[in-house]
């Protein structure tokens, strides 16, 4: 969202306002759409709606939004592939700013969709850095991106290479998460997943989360249930708190 791009709210605000402009829907039923997509709990049901609605014209929105040639990476995108010791980087995003801050220091970077867990597999065997864009990207297979029930059926059920992949990554790394709510049904699984594999504790993972989205006693339970550390940061002048850290991280990085 640094970069100008929309939350989900602003993204099925734009399917919404795209299918009444083609007079795809009705007035009335683009206000009850609005109204569910004020309701996160019914995001993916409105956003399979929306794609079922618009057929070909869903490829155009996300192609518009995701892909739009003014985005620019954020100080965070640099900062991050900045860091020399990392062993890969995995984002549930569509856009392309992080291969982009790639580019600009002078590395090309293509990152591995999740129906390419061949290559993924490959690269976790040979200890290689590897971008894995999970739920696909608006450039090259916007048809193709995670979105929507039926999308998260698919990657969890007729993904298994992938599946087995993450689960690798999981069991084998710790995991630092950026800028997510941990609410991700694929994510949410995952971690059920390794929690029932390993009940004594696995490998700790760690997520920064401002203090308005979690209290002591959901932190508590992350750290129990799934050895999640939570560490709390602000979301003033426009999450600087994440810059801080991965500012910490660069100069550990260099220790």
């Amino acid at each position: 969202m640094g970069a100008g791009l929309p939350d989900w709210g602003g993204l099925l605000g734009s399917l919404i306002e795209k299918a009444e402009t083609d007079h795809s829907i009705s007035g009335d039923k683009a206000e009850d759409c609005r109204e569910l997509a004020a309701d996160s709990n019914k995001f993916l049901m409105l956003a399979q709606e929306m794609k079922e609605i618009l057929g070909v014209e869903f490829k155009t929105v996300i192609e518009d939004v995701f892909g739009n040639p003014n985005l620019k990476p954020t100080p965070a995108h640099e900062l991050l592939i900045s860091l020399k010791n990392n062993r890969f980087i995995i984002t549930t995003n569509y856009d392309m700013l992080i291969e982009q801050a790639f580019a600009a220091s002078g590395e090309f970077r293509q990152g591995y969709k999740y129906y390419e867990a061949h290559a993924l597999q490959r690269d976790l065997y040979k200890r290689s850095f590897f971008l894995l864009k999970a739920h696909g990207d608006a450039k090259t297979a916007p048809e193709h991106i995670i979105l929507t029930d039926k999308d998260y059926r698919r990657i969890l059920y007729k993904e298994p290479g992938y599946q087995s992949a993450l689960q690798s990554i999981f069991t084998m790394y710790s995991v630092i998460f950026l800028g997510s709510s941990l609410q991700d049904p694929e994510l949410r699984l995952l971690l059920n997943y390794i929690n029932a594999a390993f009940p004594e504790g696995g490998i700790p993972h760690y997520a920064l989360m401002t203090t308005d989205q979690i209290g002591d006693t959901e932190r508590g339970r992350w750290k129990k249930d799934y050895n999640m550390r939570i560490i709390p940061i602000s979301s003033d002048n426009n999450y600087e708190d994440l810059n801080r850290f991965l500012n910490f991280l660069k100069e550990v990085d260099a220790e």
